[in-house]
């Protein structure tokens, strides 16, 4: 892979993750889910949203044959929102091994 390819994938990559963080934000306005239900702030930290792909423990397997969660944390309690990413509508538009 030359460097010119390299540098189109990276800039793919980023492109893929902003409407992927974009997705996921008109998706929970679309839903009414603007303040923090804990605190009543709007400050939802769509820069870390993560894929989750099971809530197990690190040594069990994964049983799970949906395809995973999303997390979402608020900016001012640290409350977290977790939400199908089918539902959302953003299954298959991440990678597992990368943040959203």
């Amino acid at each position: 892979m030359g460097r010119d390819e390299a540098i189109l994938l990276v800039e793919d990559d980023a492109d893929d993750e902003l409407l992927t963080r974009r997705a996921l934000e008109e998706w929970m306005r679309s839903k009414a889910i603007v303040q923090c239900p804990a605190c009543g702030a709007a400050r939802w930290r769509f820069a870390e949203a993560v894929y989750l792909g099971a809530l197990v423990e690190a040594r069990d397997p994964n049983l799970t044959e949906d395809g995973g969660v999303v997390k979402v944390c608020c900016g001012n309690c640290g409350h977290v929102l977790l939400f199908d990413s089918e539902a959302v509508g953003i299954r298959g538009l991440w990678d597992e091994s990368r943040r959203l």
